[in-house]
């Protein structure tokens, strides 16, 4: 089956160069010219942090839109900011029975995608495979877990020939069925961890070296999760802040992925993670002030750098 991989940083080479490596007909569309370059001249290299090992893949990269002509599947791997821009760009190029895939972090990109793709051709996922971007053709592959995905139009049959082939590529992939549960659950995770780090400049597990950072956390998954009992979604951990406290410890020495944003001067993805719980609040009615807070303090920053 021919997979294309809409923005091949990181876990988008992941996941693509694991599937080219099993078989399967792989281009890694990305914008950025060095990584496609080097992914064409030399292969991708896949290092597994845990043995060191490195797997070099020779995979078709490329930053022309019209390469993904005929994919099967499309999956969409850039930026929450970036996502309605790419449904718009690749909708002219997917065939009659493409399904677009998002993995992405935050939650609201299933909708984009849908509103461009429609529920029958649109599937939303969440996976716990970790990757880091070490350079130019060239990731770091840090960690295995779970990946759940569902069709939007919940027929999820459509997805069979795709599980199979992710399950044969080494992930360890299956169709879900309630991917609203799994997205929020990774969503409150987010929500605790990201935009904390992005202002204090801080790792991951140092967070939990101070009690003020600890008690904003505490205040920013209460409100979160206060959204989903009230919303009637169930999370897929009993104790939440646990939770959180648990991912930033596993994941101490990390920079999140809103820090590395302010490392490299760019635009967050605040509106998908810390303002998506705002958001959802206020049509319920809920009242959401520190996230509401955290998520004004980070726009202000994208706006004026």
């Amino acid at each position: 089956m021919k997979i294309s991989i809409i923005g091949a940083g990181a876990m988008g080479s992941l996941f693509g160069g694991k599937l080219a490596a099993s078989g399967n007909e792989v281009v890694l569309y990305d914008i950025n010219k060095a990584h496609v370059d080097a992914v064409n001249s030399n292969g991708l290299k896949i290092e597994t942090l845990a043995t060191g090992d490195i797997q070099t893949v020779k995979v078709k990269a490329s930053s022309d839109a019209a390469d993904v002509g005929g994919s099967d599947i499309m999956i969409v791997f850039v930026k929450s900011t970036a996502t309605e821009i790419v449904a718009k760009n690749f909708k002219q190029v997917a065939g009659d029975n493409t399904i677009v895939v998002t993995l992405q972090n935050g939650y609201g990109n299933e909708e984009i995608l849908k509103n461009h793709f429609g529920a029958a051709f649109t599937a939303a996922g969440v996976t716990s495979q970790g990757a880091t971007f070490a350079g130019p053709g060239h990731i770091k592959h840090a960690g295995n877990g779970p990946t759940h995905i569902c069709m939007s139009d919940k027929n999820n049959d459509k997805l069979a020939p795709f599980i199979k082939a992710l399950n044969e590529a080494g992930f360890e992939a299956d169709a879900e069925n309630n991917i609203e549960s799994l997205v929020w659950s990774k969503l409150v995770i987010n929500v605790g961890i990201n935009a904390l780090t992005a202002l204090t400049g801080l790792k991951n597990g140092q967070l939990l070296d101070f009690n003020e950072t600890k008690a904003l956390m505490k205040d920013l998954v209460d409100e979160a999760v206060n959204v989903c009992n009230k919303s009637g979604i169930k999370l897929t951990y009993d104790n939440p802040l646990e939770a959180v406290y648990s991912v930033a410890e596993k994941t101490g020495p990390n920079r999140s992925s809103m820090l590395q944003d302010f490392d490299r001067g760019s635009v967050t993805e605040i509106d998908f993670i810390n303002n998506a719980i705002v958001r959802a609040a206020e049509k319920i009615g809920v009242d959401t002030p520190v996230n509401r807070t955290v998520a004004r303090i980070i726009k202000t920053i994208d706006l004026t750098r």
